[in-house]
């Protein structure tokens, strides 16, 4: 019997689905829908290279034209899934097309939360697609006042390079630091190292509204207004404030959707359904519980998974994820599972190159080690992170904290 998989979201997930499955030797029917009309495209240059205008949409292209007739799929681009019916195994499209297949794959991703009141705002703007990244390229100028609300990777990440391009930036985060997901150490340097480039960082405050400020000029047109009472002017307002499982599609299935589509270790869902990528929360073996990682590498990985299994095929996911971000000249790297009760404590250091390393401890045990512009320590932390083992693991003696 011929089998027909259908992929919904054509990101780095469901892309790596595709292509690992035709690599794997799997002939039978393959179909992509991507909500974009172009080819899949790598997100995370969107807030650095594309923005400074170092790369064009064609250079985050992650499959070309020729890449994607290889893979022998059909493909529905510019549509978007509204329904699915898993007993008759169908998927309805936003143009009424109707997509029967034998296994589905979700990796639909995650959409941007906004602020209330935003919408068709002029100059209030989000950061996920490239036709939002060329939007907010073609208002960051010189001398163009740029109010970030959000704090983490993307709201730094974008400040940064609006600060390269001459703009004034003011960020507005509510937690206490910058980065908060890295612990209070990390996010404080951070958030330092943001304010002497420039920047205006402004913690511990919440965004009550944003509106049209009437008596301001044209290019500052926007007025924020946060819960102390202060108010910034703008021309343009970012809201990167985290994104939601883009899950809306599958609402009337019995998928389990609490925090994005919850899988098995594997990334089974439901029978004849799997999921991958951000949208997914797939189940921690090691911690019994599930985790959600919008993590571009990881959704890589999930995928390779997930085709592996879909061929009847025996893949296990390394829990390891690792994820980098770029805030100006400081590259931060990150390998394995940072949690909320996680401790940081340094481990090496090199104040004159600006460059350190340091692990987080989940009761006393490693769960994560970290990277600040020293890519090849990191490594080799990496690896005593994956060959030490359960609760009494541990590294070398911490050194003094950088200057």
């Amino acid at each position: 019997m011929s089998r027909s998989i259908l992929v919904v979201g054509t990101g780095a997930a469901g892309l790596t689905v595709a292509e690992e499955l035709r690599r794997l030797g799997y002939d039978d029917a393959l179909t992509l829908v991507g909500g974009e009309d172009h080819p899949p495209y790598d997100r995370p240059p969107l807030s650095k290279r594309f923005l400074k205008g170092e790369a064009g949409p064609e250079q985050l292209w992650l499959a070309g034209p020729d890449a994607l007739e290889r893979l022998d799929a059909s493909e529905y681009r510019g549509r978007r899934a509204v329904a699915a019916d898993l007993a008759a195994r169908v998927v309805t499209l936003d143009d009424g097309t109707a997509l029967p297949y034998t296994d589905l794959v979700v990796a639909t991703g995650v959409a941007p939360r906004t602020l209330p009141g935003t919408a068709g705002l002029p100059g209030a703007v989000t950061l996920k697609t490239v036709e939002d990244a060329a939007t907010l390229a073609g208002r960051l100028r010189p001398g163009q006042r740029l109010v970030v609300v959000g704090g983490g990777f993307l709201g730094t990440e974008t400040a940064w390079t609006a600060l390269s391009l001459g703009c004034e930036v003011t960020l507005v985060t509510p937690a206490s630091t910058v980065l908060p997901g890295l612990g209070p150490h990390v996010g404080a340097l951070a958030g330092e190292r943001l304010t002497a480039a420039g920047a205006t960082v402004l913690t511990g405050a919440t965004v009550e509204k944003i509106h049209r400020g009437g008596r301001l000029p044209r290019d500052e047109g926007l007025e924020v207004l946060l819960d102390n009472g202060t108010r910034l002017t703008a021309g343009t307002v970012l809201t990167a404030i985290g994104s939601a499982p883009d899950v809306d599609w599958l609402t009337r299935t019995e998928l389990d959707l609490s925090d994005g589509v919850r899988c098995d270790a594997v990334g089974r869902a439901a029978p004849g359904v799997h999921a991958c990528g951000d949208v997914a929360a797939w189940y921690h073996p090691r911690s019994g519980r599930h985790l959600r990682l919008e993590h571009r590498m990881h959704a890589g990985d999930q995928a390779r998974v997930v085709a592996a299994d879909l061929l009847g095929q025996r893949r296990d996911l390394e829990w390891v994820p690792y994820f980098w971000t770029d805030q100006g000249p400081h590259k931060i790297a990150v390998h394995g599972l940072i949690t909320p009760e996680a401790e940081y404590e340094p481990h090496e250091a090199d104040p004159e190159d600006d460059r350190f390393t340091g692990v987080y401890r989940t009761d006393g045990r490693v769960c994560a080690v970290l990277g600040w512009n020293a890519p090849r320590q990191v490594l080799r932390l990496r690896r005593e992170l994956l060959t030490t083992p359960g609760p009494t693991e541990a590294l070398p003696p911490a050194a003094p904290k950088p200057a």
